[in-house]
């Protein structure tokens, strides 16, 4: 059997690691993962969505088992250890060194955007499944790198966009999707504003926390304990605030609702004001504008945007779906799927021979865990997979781009190229990473 060694693999960069020849025990034939039917996890990235994972494949799923824990923050692995026995799994805080072990069926990835794309070519060059928190990636050039090697080494790779499972969202999107309000022209999203904050002044790293690996593909600076921890999403080099972290759950549904996974925008126009104090660099306010000029259909992003009242209401974001026949508004996209003033949309039946939309509910709960599980044994495309949420992200990355360089954008969907505007160009498809970490 062909094998990278861990020193060999260790002194890789993200693209000239070396394939791997992946045993059938980790691929697994229909409905046979490993031994003893159970599927082991090296989760990587402990704080607050990796955490629930961890939490979820531990204490959850019967057929799944950690067996190693990783993040840059030792004081992260000292809480994860807590939920195990000792000697149950095992801990680092580079997780290349799990991507190398022949004992790792499949990684979860909770860390932050900037690694995503990264981490999840690393490891379907290493034969792993994926389990990757959203949004997929923070470039374009970054997505498609994501995708070709899903392809290439023929992973399961599924992004933690969980709207399609959500209870009311499938009956919603069938309700769409069905025409009942007609051909869809326009929908308004909407958000509150970005946060304003960080004023921490640059400082030594502590002791417990690997800041120039917490830092990976983003260019270097200072250590300052504003960046990470959950802030990161409030930076642009690191997160691309909410509508690339809470904006990623509305436009997986509004692409879902409305067919546009295998397509995009054709013209993107955004404004914004920058924050006034404090470390944030994401707009306070922000607009944008993605025409779809083949699909005649006009998306709109407000923060802060029109709030549809509604008695029952359950988030303070969501959008308005405006059709020939009539408006329904949704509220949420990872949470939510509330709607009016069309309240049969929640419960609608697609008629005979209509659209029917992939349900994949455990007990009523969100399962894009459970479904990624059951497709790295049938080999089967998972509900969110990597080529759908390269096409979200990029509503979020054309969106920030259009709003720093100050103006429209024209974009070819099906090439994914700038139109006219080279410097646009050198902007969105600019090589990315630091050092050996590239796509």
């Amino acid at each position: 059997m062909s094998k990278i060694s861990r020193r060999n693999f260790l002194a890789a960069g993200a693209v000239a690691a070396a394939p791997l020849i992946v045993p059938s025990r980790v691929l697994g034939r229909a409905g046979n993962p490993g031994p003893n039917d159970q599927i082991t996890i090296g989760c990587i990235g402990l704080g607050g969505m990796g955490n629930s994972h961890r939490g979820w494949f531990t204490d959850v799923a019967d057929d799944a088992r950690v067996v190693a824990l990783c993040d840059v923050d030792t004081e992260r692995i000292d809480a994860g250890l807590t939920h195990y026995e000792d000697g149950e799994v095992d801990t680092y805080t580079d997780y290349r060194y799990i991507l190398d072990r022949d004992d790792v069926d499949a990684v979860m990835y909770g860390t932050p955007c900037h690694w995503h794309a990264v981490q999840t070519v690393h490891a379907c060059q290493a034969g792993k499944d994926v389990y990757v928190e959203k949004a997929a990636s923070g470039t374009i050039p970054e997505g498609q790198a994501m995708v070709n090697a899903t392809r290439e080494y023929g992973r399961i790779v599924q992004v933690g966009s969980q709207g399609r499972c959500l209870n009311r969202f499938p009956s919603i999107c069938e309700f769409i999707r069905n025409g009942e309000l007609g051909k869809i022209q326009q929908v308004d999203l909407w958000h509150y504003e970005n946060n304003v904050g960080g004023g921490s002044q640059d400082q030594p790293e502590p002791d417990h926390f690997d800041w120039d690996m917490w830092l990976g593909p983003a260019r270097w600076r200072p250590h300052n304990p504003d960046y990470y921890h959950g802030a990161w999403r409030h930076f642009m080099d690191f997160g691309g605030g909410m509508i690339f972290d809470r904006g990623t759950h509305q436009l997986n549904v509004l692409s879902w609702f409305l067919g546009l996974d295998d397509t995009g925008p054709t013209k993107i126009t955004a404004t914004g004001h920058a924050p006034e104090h404090g470390n944030y660099d994401c707009p306070t306010t922000m607009s944008v504008t993605w025409e779809f000029a083949h699909r005649d259909l006009v998306v709109h992003w407000r923060q802060p945007g029109f709030d549809p009242e509604s008695p029952d209401q359950e988030r303070p974001y969501g959008g308005i779906y405006h059709g020939t026949q009539g408006s329904l508004a949704v509220d949420g996209g990872d949470i939510g799927g509330r709607a009016w003033p069309l309240r049969e949309a929640e419960e609608y039946e697609a008629p005979s021979g209509g659209f029917q939309a992939q349900r994949t509910e455990l007990n009523g709960a969100p399962g894009n865990r459970r479904n990624w599980l059951d497709c790295i044994k049938t080999r089967e495309e998972p509900i969110m997979p990597i080529e759908a949420s390269h096409r979200i992200a990029s509503y979020s990355i054309l969106g920030n781009a259009a709003y720093r360089l100050g103006r429209p954008i024209e974009w070819d969907p099906e090439n994914e190229q700038v139109v006219g505007d080279e410097e646009a160009s050198r902007f969105l498809m600019r090589e990315s990473g630091r050092g050996p970490w590239r796509v």
